[in-house]
């Protein structure tokens, strides 16, 4: 089940598509970081896939928002036996 959380992106990277994040080796593209979560990163893949569009619509809104400090509400899973999220949603909060 999702957890939801909200705040402001502190942190955003894009990797190489492929490559792994942090030391639980994320097999994410896009990586970010809220201001008050002890969850130390999100990520999501931007690959090419039936997912694509909608995970370069998080991207993007995303970047807007830690361009504008705005904040987000991010859904998010934890894998077990990991201590990184992996989003499955972002939405704007204005």
């Amino acid at each position: 089940m999702p957890i939801e959380v909200t705040g402001k992106i502190t942190f955003l990277r894009v990797n190489d598509v492929g490559t792994k994040f942090g030391s639980d080796q994320l097999d994410v593209d896009a990586v970010f970081q809220l201001d008050h979560k002890t969850i130390p990163s999100f990520g999501f893949q931007l690959r090419t896939d039936s997912n694509q569009v909608a995970r370069q619509g998080m991207f993007d809104l995303l970047r807007d928002a830690y361009a504008n400090n705005w904040a987000v509400t991010v859904d998010y899973d934890i894998p077990s036996g990991k201590q990184n999220g992996i989003i499955s949603r972002v939405a704007l909060i204005r």
